[in-house]
């Protein structure tokens, strides 16, 4: 009497070719997650102007913050972000947004009356890698604009930083 079954060699053959298989998806997946991060950030950059532009509206002049939380507090002192509401964070929580106040216009203290900004995220995609991602950012200070406290950063927005300016 014959009885069918699987040899031990059949089995380990198809657990190897469910693991290789397991291994590539994998893999790829990994690439959609940290683009699916990068997404987030630049969602959160423009989320972020919108806060600002109202601030704008309601003040005549950009926030004069030079880090992330100091923005928040000026943002939230001036009624622009609720009381539960905050600022959005990087996901991965390796490294902060950055904002920093410009003036284009000759003769404005860019400590007192902003009339610009320069917003940035450090994106886990390079500009070789995705550089559909990063079209319209800047690389530079916009030519005329004084932005002090962006001369920490904006050398980096030619990398992996995505950097908007307005």
């Amino acid at each position: 009497m014959s009885k069918k079954a699987f040899t031990l060699v059949e089995l380990a053959v198809v657990l190897l070719v469910i693991g290789i298989l397991a291994g590539l998806l994998l893999r790829n997946l990994g690439g959609f997650t940290s683009t699916a991060r990068d997404q987030r950030r630049i969602g959160d950059l423009r989320n972020t102007i919108t806060y600002l532009t109202a601030y704008y509206t309601k003040n005549g002049s950009y926030p004069t913050a030079t880090d992330w939380n100091t923005l928040e507090s000026q943002l939230r002192a001036a009624g622009v972000l609720g009381a539960g509401s905050s600022l959005p964070r990087d996901p991965s929580g390796l490294t902060p947004y950055l904002y920093a106040p410009c003036t284009s216009t000759p003769g404005t203290n860019v400590n007192t009356n902003p009339t610009n900004f320069i917003i940035a995220a450090r994106l886990e995609s390079t500009r070789d890698q995705a550089r559909a991602l990063y079209e319209g950012t800047v690389t530079t200070t916009p030519s005329g604009w004084s932005c002090p406290s962006a001369s920490t950063f904006i050398s980096n927005c030619n990398d992996n930083y995505y950097c908007l300016a307005y």
